[in-house]
């Protein structure tokens, strides 16, 4: 219990300056301090640095050495559209790899997934946090850690605008139906309908991208 309610309080201090941050309320180039942040948000210190870590990972904010922590310049959009390019192709190799090494215990925990979703009620970082695992449990089984772990940080960068990013009911209902539809090609290994679809799941999250870009660039002018 007590692990989870970390994990919690250390999501919402993620969400809150992250909020903080694409509002403009944070510009870049503002230092964070832990101290002011505990006052601000009335988190704890444990929480809001777990929080700033993983907005470091995601390029939010710049840890810089002997200066402290400070919030970063948003990525051009011209990248995150390179980002998603390069994602097809890696993630298309990956998932190639990983179908005839899929596991039933893996097909298990994609099952499992797959639940989770239909069953989602807060369909925003929760959303992502899930499809990221699903996906994730794919690549691993290709025993290409070089390339999952580049994966890994291209999906930190654009984590932040995904989580953005207001999902509705029919997002709900697409993004269940294609990776029920996933499931099933692997497991007949069908890669003709498979790859398109891999990449049409992956490309989607860049309109979704687009559209919470504006709002982050608009705020920070």
């Amino acid at each position: 219990m007590t692990t989870q309610s970390n994990s919690m309080k250390s999501l919402l201090a993620y969400s809150k300056i992250r909020d903080l941050i694409v509002s403009g309320d944070k510009l870049p180039g503002t230092h964070l301090v832990v101290a002011d942040l505990e006052s601000e948000l009335q988190l704890g210190r444990g929480a809001i640095r777990e929080a700033l870590m993983r907005l470091d990972r995601s390029g939010l904010v710049k840890n810089i050495p002997y200066k402290g922590i400070v919030v970063a310049p948003p990525p051009q959009l011209r990248e995150i559209e390179q980002i998603y390019k390069i994602r097809c192709e890696l993630e298309s190799t990956l998932t190639l790899e990983a179908m005839t090494k899929l596991t039933k215990k893996d097909f298990d925990e994609l099952e499992k997934l797959l639940e989770s979703f239909k069953n989602l009620n807060d369909v925003s970082e929760t959303f992502f946090a899930l499809d990221r695992k699903f996906h994730s449990i794919i690549y691993r089984a290709s025993s290409m850690s070089h390339l999952c772990n580049i994966v890994d940080k291209m999906m930190d960068t654009i984590e932040v605008y995904l989580n953005l990013y207001q999902y509705e009911n029919e997002d709900q209902t697409i993004f269940v139906n294609e990776h029920i539809q996933i499931v099933e090609l692997l497991k007949t290994k069908n890669t003709k309908q498979l790859i398109p679809l891999i990449q049409n799941n992956i490309m989607g999250g860049l309109k979704l991208v687009n559209n919470a870009y504006g709002k982050i660039i608009h705020n920070q002018s």
